[in-house]
Parts: C-alpha cells; sequence; structure tokens
C-alpha cells in the first residue's frame, strides 16, 4: 500500500512539470524555438555531455572512495556503479537519488545506515558550500548591483557550515547538544580530517565548474554571447532549481529558470530551447549510464526503499 506522502513524492513533480511546461508552450512562440534548434547544437552539444559525463562520473567515485575507502568488493568500478544506479533514481527526485546512494552505499560497501547517511550529507554539505561561494562571486564580479547582500549569503552558509564543523570536533562537552553531536549521521563530517576535507573541496570545486563547462558549450552551440560571470551565476542558479525534488530532473520549472536568471541574453524561445536540450541531455545521459552500467542496482535501491517506506 502506497502511503501519501510517497504518493505526493511521486505524483508532484510530475504534475509541476506538466504544468510549467504547458506554461512555456503556451506563453512563448514555439515556431522560434523551433528555429533555434540546428544540428551545430547536436554537433557540439553530443560530444560535450558526453565529456562530461565521463568526467564528472570519474570525480564522483573519486569523493566516494576518498570518504569510504576501499573496502573487500568495494572497488572503484563497484563505487561508479552506485552512482550510475542514483541518477537514474535522481531523474524522477534529486533526493531519492541521494536515499538510493545511501542504500547501496551501505550494502556494498558494508558500512552502517548512518555512517553511509553521513557521507552522502558530508558530499551535499560540500557542494551546497561551493555553488553558493561561487555564484556569489560571479556575482559580485558581474556587476555592481547588491554585491554586499550577495557576499553575505555565501558568507552566513559558510559560516554555519564551518561553524558546524567545529562544534562537531571540539574536544569540549557540549552538554545538551552533546546527544545530537553523537548521532551516526553525523560521522562524517565529525571524524573527516581537514586534509581529506580540502580534497573533497576541491574535487565538488572541478565538479562545479564541468557543470558550468558545459553550459558554456551549449551557449556557444546555440551561438549565444555570455559573459563567464553570467554563465557561471546563470548555471549554478539552475543547478540548484533542478535539484529541487519538486519536478522531474528540473523539466519546466528549469526552463522557466532560464528566462529569469539569463533575461537580457537572448531571446526568451532560444533561452528555452537551450535548456529544454540540456534537460533532455541530462536525462538521456544519466539515465543511460543508469541503465547500462547499473540496472540491477537500481533494482535493490528501488526494492528496499519501497520495503522501508512500507
Amino acid at each position: 500500500m502506497i502511503s501519501k506522502r510517497n504518493l505526493l513524492q511521486r505524483v508532484l513533480p510530475a504534475v509541476v512539470s506538466a504544468a510549467t511546461l504547458g506554461w512555456v508552450v503556451t506563453s512563448f512562440d514555439m515556431g522560434a524555438l523551433r528555429q533555434a534548434l540546428s544540428w551545430r547544437v547536436l554537433i557540439l552539444l553530443v560530444p560535450g555531455l558526453l565529456a562530461y559525463g565521463a568526467i564528472t562520473l570519474a570525480l564522483e567515485t573519486w569523493s566516494i572512495l576518498l570518504l569510504t575507502g576501499r573496502r573487500p568488493g568495494f572497488d572503484a568500478w563497484t563505487a561508479a556503479r552506485v552512482k550510475c544506479a542514483s541518477y537514474l533514481i535522481a531523474i524522477i527526485n534529486y533526493f531519492l537519488g541521494g536515499a538510493a546512494l545511501t542504500i547501496l552505499l551501505r550494502r556494498r560497501a558494508g558500512l552502517g545506515l548512518g555512517e553511509t547517511a553521513s557521507v552522502v550529507l558530508l558530499i551535499l554539505a560540500v557542494d551546497i558550500v561551493v555553488v553558493l561561494s561561487l555564484g556569489t562571486l560571479a556575482a559580485t564580479l558581474a556587476g555592481p548591483e547588491g554585491p554586499a547582500v550577495r557576499a553575505s549569503v555565501a558568507a552566513v552558509a559558510g559560516a554555519g557550515f564551518f561553524g558546524g564543523l567545529i562544534l562537531l570536533r571540539t574536544p569540549r562537552n557540549l552538554g545538551p547538544l552533546e546527544r545530537l553531536r553523537a548521532l551516526s549521521i553525523f560521522d562524517a563530517l565529525r571524524r573527516t580530517s581537514t586534509r581529506v576535507l580540502l580534497e573533497l573541496g576541491a574535487i565538488r570545486l572541478t565538479f562545479s565548474a564541468c557543470f558550468v563547462g558545459l553550459g558554456g558549450v551549449a551557449f556557444v552551440a546555440f551561438g549565444i554571447p555570455v559573459t563567464p560571470e553570467r554563465l557561471t551565476l546563470g548555471m549554478l542558479t539552475l543547478a540548484i532549481v533542478g535539484s529541487l525534488p519538486i519536478a522531474v530532473a528540473g523539466l519546466g520549472t528549469g526552463q522557466v529558470a532560464a528566462v529569469f536568471v539569463f533575461h537580457g541574453v537572448a531571446e526568451p524561445e532560444v533561452l528555452i530551447a537551450l535548456s529544454l536540450v540540456l534537460s533532455a541531455g541530462f536525462i538521456a545521459l544519466r539515465g543511460g549510464l543508469g541503465l547500462i552500467f547499473a540496472r540491477e542496482f537500481t533494482r535493490e535501491a528501488l526494492a528496499e526503499a519501497r520495503a522501508e517506506a512500507a
């Protein structure tokens, strides 16, 4: 029996994607959108997507092994397949993909549930800090409007992350907070060495740079000139919107966001065409990786998730 919460998780993204795509279709010139598409887009973007997929999967594998270590039966190939399985589920819902990664790491790496959840949480936390920091730097360089506000957002996020690390790692007794700090979900944040944290930060920074770089390839393919600062800020904003668990792989919401964050860079129909091609490319890439390399892992994660939800 599917609970109301699980039903909502499955139905809501599809409804939001359908509604926002419907708004796009009725609000913009679809003829102009079709004219923006050409063989040049495929010729440039397909190799870019393949390179992006290979490099970022290697970075994801590196991140996982860095925090879990190599264990019997858990090598780089297994870690990569585990990540591919989570890609496939994340198409439906970003956070379900994270849950699948936690389940598979627990089974394949032989870690406890709290320990695996802490690894996934640490990677997510570092990603958030990197994205906010890069976005704020790009926004500040892009123009004089409100750099102090943007910088303060990144400062608060950074202070929260590093302040939390200090609290988790201090040898002092935290009194009422001691039981909270002792939770296994904070294991990775509490025990990971500073050297490993810095290495993880460099990996995730490279990961974000690859995403922005792929966006640059897309803008070149569509013949749209854009400054590096505007490109970085816009692509990172689209990454945040795409990760929200309210639409299927960011379909619909990503197109609406592209029109607003890149306003004035190109005609809205061209921006919608670009974001649609990118969304379709990501779905095909991640779905293909999951189906080709990790189909049985995906079934395993889904079966356990359903069993836990029952």
